[in-house]
C-alpha cells in the first residue's frame, strides 16, 4: 500500500467524482463514474451486487481510479476487495450526504438505496500519478 501524500489525501477528501475501471471477462476496461470517499488512506466506493463492477471485481481485482477536475487529477493503481466488515448501509447513506446534501442524501439512502443490495468496496493503491 502506498501512504497518500498530504495534497492527495486534502484532494482526494474533496468532492469530487471518480472514475473506476475494473477489467472484464475478456481483458478489456469497464469504467464507471462514480461516488467515492477517502478513509484511512483507502478510497471506499459503494454499489449494488447486480453491477458489473462488482463482478469484475469479485473476479479480478486489479482496478484504476481516477479523480479529476480535468487538471488537477489524481490515479490510484491498485487493489480493490469486497469489505464486507464495513456497514454498506451507513457507507452509502454518508456517500448521499457527501454528494447530494443531508437532507436528501439521508432520503435517498433510506427510501431507495437501503432497499438495495449493496457492498462496500476498498480500494487500496499501490502506484499513484498526480497533476496537483
Amino acid at each position: 500500500m502506498v501512504k497518500l501524500a498530504p495534497n492527495v489525501a486534502r484532494f482526494l477528501r474533496e468532492k469530487h467524482f471518480g472514475k473506476l475501471a475494473t477489467v472484464m471477462k475478456d481483458g478489456s476496461p469497464q469504467v464507471t463514474p462514480i461516488w467515492y470517499m477517502l478513509h484511512r488512506g483507502k478510497v471506499i466506493i459503494n454499489t449494488t451486487t447486480d453491477r458489473v463492477k462488482y463482478q469484475n471485481i469479485k473476479r479480478d481485482s486489479r482496478v484504476c481510479f481516477l479523480v479529476d477536475e480535468g487538471y488537477p487529477y489524481v490515479v490510484l493503481f491498485g487493489k480493490a476487495r469486497i469489505a464486507n466488515e464495513r456497514d454498506a448501509k451507513k457507507d452509502i447513506e454518508a456517500l448521499a450526504i457527501r454528494y447530494t446534501g443531508e437532507a436528501r442524501g439521508r432520503k435517498s439512502a433510506r427510501e431507495t438505496f437501503w432497499k438495495q443490495p449493496r457492498v462496500s468496496i476498498e480500494i487500496t493503491a499501490e502506484r499513484v500519478f498526480v497533476d496537483l
